[in-house]
């Protein structure tokens, strides 16, 4: 009878010690996010080269693991010179994903004609609020970069 009452009490605190340590395991990571820029910084004109200080707006919303339908993503930036030439930087074709970027073919945009197809990198974006997002396409061509406003991520 002792020896029932032994081994029971021991099943019941080894249940006891395995609850408590799948019970205090750490919650997933998130991989779906959004960044928020409502203040950006440069663009680089792939046409002249120039460098600009620029005013705009950029968004960028990814999942880092593929959902059923595949990788999600999608990045805009639409920024304005103090010439007032105005640049939208437009992901087309999502290459790939991870935590902290975007790959993909992007058409640019001057002053609403088309003047590029290019591939390229949205890098920067796992920072929090106030870190900088950076596009840059494959040759170093064309840029656009902001401060990061604000995000989400679940």
């Amino acid at each position: 009878m002792k020896r029932k009452f032994y081994v029971s009490a021991v099943m019941v605190l080894v249940v006891f010690a395995m609850a408590l340590s799948l019970g205090g395991s750490a919650a997933p990571a998130p991989y779906v996010h959004g960044v928020f820029s409502e203040r950006a910084l440069y663009v680089v004109d792939g046409i002249n080269g120039h460098q600009y200080q620029v005013r705009g707006n950029a968004i960028a919303s990814w999942t880092e693991h593929p959902l059923q339908s595949g990788n999600q993503g999608f990045f805009n930036a639409i920024v304005q010179n103090s010439a007032g030439d105005r640049y939208e930087f437009r992901l087309v074709s999502l290459g790939s994903t991870t935590h902290d970027t975007i790959y993909g073919k992007f058409d640019i945009y001057k002053n609403f004609n088309l003047v590029a197809q290019v591939t390229g990198t949205v890098a920067g974006l796992s920072q929090p609020v106030g870190g900088v997002y950076k596009f840059y396409d494959s040759q170093y061509n064309w840029h656009v970069s902001g401060y990061i406003t604000d995000r989400l991520d679940y």
